[in-house]
């Protein structure tokens, strides 16, 4: 095996390995040693971006949903104030969650592991408005 080869492997079984403790869910004991919170920190990751996947998902339906209503009524505003919405969400995103983190500072894991929290959070419920039905 050459290096490239048994780096992509070990990549691999790596992001394997997140995607598995993801699905079974991310859990951090009390008393977690570096390593344990590293591992949640890691899990939270991939449940973010498993999230914003979904997400992106549900947006381009909609985005797709509402460039045809537009093709059909002429209604020009609909899907333009969607596109805000979606960009509006990601700030919200973003500065809501600065604040918790700042907050459980200098503890930088605490206040790492309370933002990507938020983040999760926030980004399920947005999901879930972009789940409705238009």
């Amino acid at each position: 095996m050459t290096k490239s080869s048994i780096s992509v492997a070990l990549v691999s079984f790596i992001t394997f390995s997140g995607h598995v403790y993801a699905q079974q869910g991310c859990q951090l004991e009390h008393n977690a040693t570096p390593s344990q919170t590293k591992l949640y920190t890691q899990c939270l990751d991939t449940k973010i971006n498993q999230a914003k996947y979904t997400q992106g998902t549900w947006i381009q339906k909609r985005k797709y949903e509402l460039t045809k209503l537009e093709e059909q009524s002429g209604n020009t505003q609909v899907l333009s104030l969607f596109l805000r919405s979606v960009s509006n969400h990601e700030k919200y995103i973003e500065a809501s969650c600065q604040w918790r983190y700042i907050l459980k500072l200098p503890n930088a894991s605490k206040a790492a592991i309370d933002y990507k929290l938020c983040e999760l959070d926030l980004i399920e419920q947005f999901t879930n408005v972009l789940k409705t039905p238009i």
